[in-house]
């Protein structure tokens, strides 16, 4: 049996969350009907049920919001945090030990910074202290202007530096979001123990 208070530390509710990241219940619970947030302790099964979420869940939940920030489509954000969790597994591979949100937020962290080219391909930057920048991407998610779901992506791939710089140079539009930071952020808000 888990101890009553490892699982309080470890999850969230609905309210909990919203309160933490501090914003309205409803935008929440928009992105979970949306499925872009999919709960991992637990989801609602119907009227009077609750939603409880990890740790990862309110790294989602806070580039979700940040990405509607920037006035990005629910079903862009819902491909982007797909890709994401590609992309964490990718960084595992290369790097061992990566989890996010921790592996951003621990001492000696690397920087993460996701790339959003031309409205529709994700690059994602990983620098860590003391070794040169890795580039992982080449994701396209076309912009949608009509509703459909997500492509799931299993791959995000890696890229050569010259190859990452000439793509950022070419594109005509290029938005940032500062993974590193908004982990920072939430880490901030979170209750020490």
């Amino acid at each position: 049996m888990i101890d009553s208070d490892y699982h309080r530390m470890a999850s969230w509710t609905l309210t909990e969350a919203a309160k933490l990241l501090g914003i309205p219940q409803h935008k929440l619970i928009h992105l979970c009907e949306k499925k872009v947030v999919v709960p991992d302790v637990r989801d609602a099964r119907g009227r009077g049920s609750s939603r409880e979420f990890s740790k990862r869940n309110l790294f989602d939940f806070a580039v979700a919001l940040e990405m509607r920030r920037l006035e990005l489509p629910v079903s862009f954000v819902q491909a982007v945090l797909r890709v994401l969790r590609s992309f964490e597994a990718e960084a595992k591979g290369v790097l061992g030990e990566f989890a996010l949100p921790e592996s951003l937020v621990a001492s000696a962290a690397p920087r993460l910074i996701l790339f959003i080219v031309d409205g529709e391909r994700l690059y994602f930057r990983l620098d860590s202290p003391g070794a040169a920048p890795r580039f992982f991407g080449g994701v396209d998610i076309r912009h949608p202007r009509v509703r459909g779901r997500a492509r799931q992506h299993l791959g995000v791939g890696r890229l050569e530096p010259a190859q990452a710089d000439q793509v950022l140079s070419a594109a005509r539009t290029r938005t940032e979001v500062d993974l590193s930071q908004i982990a920072r952020e939430l880490a901030a808000r979170l209750p020490q123990g």
